[in-house]
Order: C-alpha cells, then sequence, then structure tokens
C-alpha cells in the first residue's frame, strides 16, 4: 500500500499521459490482455477516478484504495444496466468508508457515476468489444465562384451604387404615379356616384318647397366637398412626394455628369 501510495504521488505530478503510464505500472492488466486500446481506456478509467480524490483533498491511504477499486470495478459493468451500474458503484465505494468523511464519500460517488453514466455506451462498447469503424462516403458536388469579369468591364463602385440609387427612385416613381390615378379617378367617382343616390331617393311625389330644396342642395355638396377634399389632400401628398422623388433623380443625374467631365 505504501509502495501504492508513492506511485500515486509522483503521478499526481506528472503530465497526464504520463501519469497514467506511471500509475499503471503499479498493475497487473490481465483483464484485457492483448488489446492495448482497451487496456488503456481501463487504465485511463483509473487514473481520472485517482486523479479526483487527489484533488478533492482525499487520504492517500483512501485514494490507493480507490485506485484498487477502480481497476477491479470497470470490468464488473459488462452488460449492467444504468440502476445497476449506480448500486454497485455505491456497493464498492463503501469498503472505503472507514476511511471517507461522509462529504468525500457523497464527492466521490457523483463522479464516478456521472463519469460513467454519461459515456455509458462507449464504456459497454468498449468492455463487450463492440466497437467496430463504420465509414460513411458522401459524394459532394463543389460548386466554384463565378470567374470575375475583367477589371475594364467592371462598373466603378460609386457608379454602381448611383445606378442602384436610380433604379429605386424609378420604382419609388412609378409606385408615386398608379397611386395618383387611383386617386383621381377615386375623386371622379365619387363626384358621380353620390349626388344620384341622393336624388334618386326622392319620390316623383314629393312636394318641395324652395326652401327645402336648396337645403337639400346644400348638404349634399357640403357632403360632397368634405369627401373630395379628403382625397384631394391625398392627392397633393402624392404629388410632392413625386416631386422630391424626380428632384432626387435629377441630383443623381446631375452627379453623374459632373463626375464624368
Amino acid at each position: 500500500m505504501e509502495a501504492l501510495k508513492s506511485v500515486i504521488q509522483k503521478a499526481a505530478r506528472l503530465k497526464r499521459d504520463e501519469g497514467i503510464v506511471h500509475l499503471s505500472s503499479c498493475f497487473q492488466w490481465r483483464e484485457f490482455e492483448g488489446d492495448d486500446q482497451r487496456q488503456y481506456i481501463h487504465q485511463e478509467f483509473v487514473y481520472e477516478n485517482v486523479m479526483f480524490s487527489v484533488q478533492r483533498g482525499l487520504p492517500w491511504a483512501a485514494v490507493a484504495q480507490i485506485a484498487n477499486l477502480s481497476k477491479e470495478l470497470l470490468p464488473e459493468l459488462r452488460g449492467v444496466k444504468r440502476s445497476e451500474a449506480m448500486s454497485l458503484i455505491q456497493t464498492w465505494l463503501s469498503q472505503c468508508d472507514h476511511l471517507l468523511t461522509p462529504y468525500h464519500h457523497t464527492t466521490m460517488y457523483d463522479f464516478m457515476v456521472k463519469t460513467y453514466i454519461r459515456h455509458q455506451c462507449l464504456y459497454q462498447a468498449f468492455l463487450k468489444k463492440e466497437v467496430n469503424r463504420q465509414c460513411m462516403h458522401s459524394h459532394l458536388e463543389i460548386h466554384v465562384p463565378p470567374h470575375p469579369l475583367p477589371l475594364s468591364e467592371g462598373t466603378d463602385l460609386g457608379v454602381w451604387e448611383k445606378q442602384k440609387a436610380l433604379k429605386e427612385l424609378m420604382a419609388a416613381e412609378t409606385v408615386k404615379l398608379e397611386e395618383i390615378h387611383r386617386l383621381k379617378e377615386q375623386a371622379e367617382a365619387q363626384i358621380l356616384s353620390k349626388p344620384q343616390v341622393r336624388l334618386s331617393d326622392l319620390s316623383l311625389e314629393d312636394r318641395l318647397d324652395k326652401q327645402t330644396l336648396e337645403s337639400m342642395v346644400r348638404s349634399i355638396l357640403q357632403a360632397e366637398v368634405e369627401d373630395v377634399k379628403e382625397i384631394l389632400i391625398k392627392e397633393i401628398r402624392a404629388s410632392q412626394e413625386l416631386l422630391e422623388i424626380r428632384l432626387s433623380q435629377t441630383a443623381l443625374h446631375g452627379d453623374g455628369h459632373s463626375s464624368c467631365v
């Protein structure tokens, strides 16, 4: 036991790979003899548990016991379900109870369970020797970027930005012209429709005096003016926006001419 403690103390001062080799020299690894890969994973499992116990400040006697326990435990987990594995780890760790405080026991148990359960599928494949390499091949078509045009055929960035701005303004101008045309048609329809509707409500038999007729005509015209006024305001606003668009176009064209001079 003293020799094992001395080896563990030295392994704790070495780098990981060197520490695994040094710690492994204390044991005979007959469980996976002849299979270097599986044997190394077994040694790695022991090393991780030992180094964790050292980092948590467990007594050296307890650390040495955990080294022996980890070496014997992993092969016993072969084919064991998750719940059974947790119970088995608890049972094996209880062998160290006389060397561990309740806190250290809980800390060590949590680490061993989390380490194993997180990689349970890999450990089981390793224990059952079911590790098979599967190579997947996919044929992917590579699309190379288009070959750039010669610089002589390219467009200056400033010119390109102006052309882009002009296209956007032309599109906005088209939209605004359509809006103005629609508002004009709406105003005309408004003027023609409502008086006819109002007058059609009158019966031929109705007897209207002059004052009543004047009042009716006045109310019809007033309502009509309000409706048309709202449409005209929208049309004026749209016309102002159209003017601003055309002024912007003129300014861009002017910049283009001046840049060419």
